[in-house]
Formats: structure tokens, C-alpha cells, sequence
């Protein structure tokens, strides 16, 4: 059915996270460097306090709300894990890790997985 690799990025109180340079820049440089080796697609998720909504997890921070444990994440589709230790092992792996600090002051929490389920509704 597919696998996912989800990166997390924590929310700590010191945490700065720019998703406009995320949006604008990495993930189209992961989409280049990865595409080859067969990454489908990618969804980036901004967290909030709740499943239903309400202040991101940026605003959470600075008004002192309950925030969430990770401030964004993202979601990258393959059709198996062979494929992502195949671009994680490669040259192309470097540009994209290094590029972290440039959007994040911390370094994310990687989280590997089988899809065993699905729905398109």
C-alpha cells in the first residue's frame, strides 16, 4: 500500500520554525533531490492545539497557550522503504539535511511507516 516518512519538528519554548522559507525553498529542493528516487508526493501539516482547529502552534507560543508537541510536520509519500534509504543514503540526502538550519533551530524527529490503510473519501 505504500510507505510514509514523517518529519516532526519539535515545539519547544525556543523553538523558531520560518514556513515561508519551508514552503518556498526546502520543500522544493526535497522534491528535486528526492523525486528520482521515487518520492510521489509530500504534505506539510501546520499543528494546532486542537483537532478542530484554533491558533497555530507559533501563535500558541506567544500568547502562552497549551501548544502541541511539534510545531509542523510533513509527510512524504513512497511506494517503499527501499526508496527512501536509497535517497537518504545518497548524495542528495546532504543538501536537504543541511538545509534544515535555515528554516529550523532544531533538529527533527524522523518517523518511518507501512500504510496499512486507506481511504480517498
Amino acid at each position: 500500500m505504500g510507505f510514509n516518512a514523517t518529519v516532526l519538528y519539535p515545539n519547544e519554548p525556543d523553538t523558531t520554525f520560518d514556513m515561508k522559507y519551508y514552503l518556498s525553498n526546502h520543500m522544493p529542493l526535497v522534491e528535486e533531490r528526492f523525486k528520482k528516487y521515487g518520492l510521489k508526493s509530500w504534505e506539510v501539516i501546520q499543528f494546532y492545539d486542537t483537532a478542530a482547529g484554533g491558533s497555530s502552534a507559533q501563535q500558541q507560543k506567544q500568547s502562552g497557550e497549551e501548544k502541541p508537541p511539534f510545531v509542523t510536520g510533513c509527510t512524504l509519500v513512497w511506494d517503499s522503504p527501499d526508496q527512501l534509504g536509497a535517497a537518504m543514503s545518497s548524495e542528495d540526502a546532504k543538501p536537504v539535511l543541511d538545509d534544515i538550519k535555515n528554516f529550523c533551530n532544531k533538529g527533527p524527529v524522523f518517523l518511518g511507516g507501512q500504510v496499512v490503510g486507506k481511504s480517498s473519501t
